[in-house]
């Protein structure tokens, strides 16, 4: 039935089924008019016309919303000017190549990744061929639901990416006005807690080990000490350069969230005057951390590894729940969460929330001390009434 040209009816566009790949329905009566069924099962109304010798096609609604003999009454006044003329159609492949010359190109090389990632492997072949005015709702869920099954997260983050999207197409005046975007509102996909955070005694164990490396010159347990003690991504102490390490701060020039200053206490200032003390060339625009030739996050990542098994730790502790450890244990110490997410560099609170995982005998600890408070509120005068009165002594000798 691909573009098959015949006397539509509103059966025959009933009964037209979704394909492999779109196909379009063409009029006999109303000849630039056709219906154009894609995968999804979206219909779409279409005038087909020229413009400088190149074809031209506008959308003008949707079936069934809109039957044959108004689709046929809406071609001929827009072919004869009678009404204001369509917004052209754009694609979304079309849209993608503007998003990401007026607005991904802004992004950080990593974030531009990460979003260059999502685009090809998701969008574009969900939606790369659909004029965007005509991508619905259904079509927005249906492609949300597929591809979280197998990774919410991750379609939690195309979703995103997608609505920002259309977001921007209406602000660029290829939408009109009064439309909705079908990808805002969607519930997103529940993130599963992935992290663990370090026990006390764990941690004790680790910083043995560390401080042990690190002594003797391994600039790779250096890096996993700062961590620790810092709460920093691996990225920003690779990064740290001797000018930026201040007197009770670390001056970060370009961390995930932008440029930042990170507070250090008592045992990371004494850490970095201890390490600086040791090394030959620690001064000025020299990093802090440095490993000749090799790669700094391959060296760190192996001396991780070697580490994690003297420490006795488990094995699937990573390298970024050290930061995990940081913030948890600030939390259990009774750090605010809006305290905790400053040291952190987080944008959002809700970012910090996901690290107070407490441990179980802080709880219990806290789960105590509210029942006790409780219980002196309630039962004060049931006590005074079981104690056992003291005997009054009377004057008199014995007799």
């Amino acid at each position: 039935m691909a573009n098959l040209k015949t006397h539509l009816t509103d059966a025959i566009c009933s009964r037209a089924r979704p394909g492999p790949r779109e196909y379009a329905l063409r009029d006999e009566r109303q000849a630039c008019l056709s219906l154009r069924v894609r995968p999804s099962g979206t219909k779409t109304w279409e005038v087909r016309e020229r413009s400088n010798g190149l074809p031209v096609r506008s959308t003008l609604g949707t079936f069934p919303a809109m039957g044959v003999k108004a689709a046929r009454m809406a071609a001929v006044a827009f072919l004869a000017g009678d009404r204001k003329p369509a917004r052209q159609s754009v694609t979304f492949r079309e849209l993608c190549a503007q998003h990401e010359l007026r607005h991904a190109a802004k992004l950080k090389p990593s974030g531009l990744r990460a979003y260059r990632s999502y685009v090809r492997l998701q969008l574009l072949p969900s939606f790369g061929s659909c004029p965007i005015d005509t991508i619905t709702r259904r079509d927005v869920v249906s492609w949300f639901e597929r591809y979280g099954m197998t990774s919410p997260g991750g379609a939690n983050r195309a979703l995103g990416i997608l609505s920002q999207m259309l977001t921007s197409a209406q602000r660029w005046d290829m939408l009109p006005p009064d439309w909705s975007n079908p990808a805002v509102g969607i519930r997103l996909n529940r993130r599963r807690a992935i992290g663990t955070f370090l026990s006390r005694a764990q941690m004790a164990r680790l910083g043995s080990v560390l401080t042990r490396r690190s002594n003797i010159g391994c600039p790779a347990a250096g890096v996993l000490e700062a961590l620790l003690l810092t709460g920093c991504r691996v990225g920003e102490i690779l990064s740290l350069r001797w000018e930026d390490v201040r007197p009770d701060r670390l001056r970060l020039r370009d961390s995930k969230t932008g440029a930042r200053d990170v507070p250090m206490g008592t045992a990371a200032r004494r850490f970095f005057t201890s390490y600086r003390r040791r090394r030959t060339a620690a001064r000025g625009r020299h990093k802090v951390f440095q490993f000749g030739g090799a790669v700094p996050y391959e060296r760190v990542r192996t001396v991780w590894l070697s580490v994690r098994k003297e420490a006795h730790l488990p094995g699937t502790l990573r390298i970024h729940d050290l930061r995990h450890s940081f913030a948890s244990h600030a939390i259990m110490a009774g750090e605010s969460l809006f305290t905790v997410s400053r040291l952190l560099g987080h944008k959002r609170i809700q970012t910090t929330a996901r690290y107070a995982h407490l441990a179980d005998d802080t709880l219990r600890a806290s789960a105590e001390r509210i029942g006790m408070l409780i219980l002196d509120q309630v039962e004060p005068s049931t006590r005074r009434r079981k104690e056992p009165t003291t005997p009054t002594k009377t004057g008199g000798g014995a007799s």
